[in-house]
């Protein structure tokens, strides 16, 4: 991908989204999702887009989804790294790398790849309230603020791991963050509840993998924290 094409893109991007489109309810949520909320660009990996472009093809082009490729060739081993050392299905990898290197959140539509992420995750949002329109619309916007205030400050604290400094204090700064962030969700959250929103730290997903010094810093804008939104399957009714 040229440099140009990207900084287009990023710049209009509202989401990667991550889907098992045969999943009973999945592709229902995410009609409504594209009713209610007029997206013009949500991305979507590779792997996934291979494993489903006869369901996923009408969606292609701008309907919304924009098939995302890589800013740099640097990033392009890491999805299938992670996806091997940590057990994750590589559309789950993917998501995550190409959220964070398009500064932006994942949806995850349907229950099919919820596990992998609650067992890999920095922190959990959960809701005890009904959604309406309106509220998916606020949380929606406050999960698009959390990629966007997270990101600057995630990518120095990558490259300063990968030049060689201790993962352990910079990981538990970040797990503080969070924490904090999390209090953005107050008007839903409760400690008990269906999951709204899940945190997934790529930083520390590539320091238990094992690839911290193994990549160039250019993997730095890959190793953001990453919320991913719970759109349930049959959302909207």
């Amino acid at each position: 991908m040229s440099f140009a094409k990207y900084a287009a893109l990023v710049k209009n991007l509202r989401g990667v989204v991550l889907l098992n489109p045969r999943e009973e309810g999945a592709l229902r949520s995410f009609e409504w999702l594209l009713k209610r909320f007029r997206y013009r660009n949500l991305g979507v990996a590779p792997s996934l887009l291979s494993s489903s472009r006869d369901v996923l093809a009408r969606y292609l082009g701008g309907k919304p989804l924009r098939e995302l490729a890589l800013p740099v060739a640097a990033l392009e081993p890491l999805p299938e790294v992670l996806a091997s050392a940590l057990s994750l299905p590589l559309e789950v990898a993917e998501t995550l790398v190409y959220a964070s290197s398009y500064v932006s959140p994942a949806l995850l539509i349907g229950r099919s790849y919820l596990d992998h992420l609650a067992g890999v995750a920095a922190g959990v949002v959960r809701r005890c309230k009904e959604m309406d329109t309106r509220s998916w619309k606020l949380h929606l916007r406050i999960a698009d603020y959390t990629a966007l205030d997270f990101y600057e400050r995630c990518v120095d604290e990558a490259l300063s791991v990968i030049d060689g400094a201790e993962p352990q204090p910079v990981l538990e700064a970040r797990a503080g963050r969070v924490r904090k962030d999390a209090k953005r969700y107050w008007r839903i959250m409760c400690d008990d509840g269906e999951v709204f929103l899940v945190y997934v730290d790529n930083l520390d997903l590539a320091v238990r993998a094992g690839v911290i010094g193994k990549v160039g810093r250019d993997a730095a804008a890959a190793l953001s924290i990453v919320p991913v939104v719970y759109v349930p399957p049959g959302a909207g009714g």
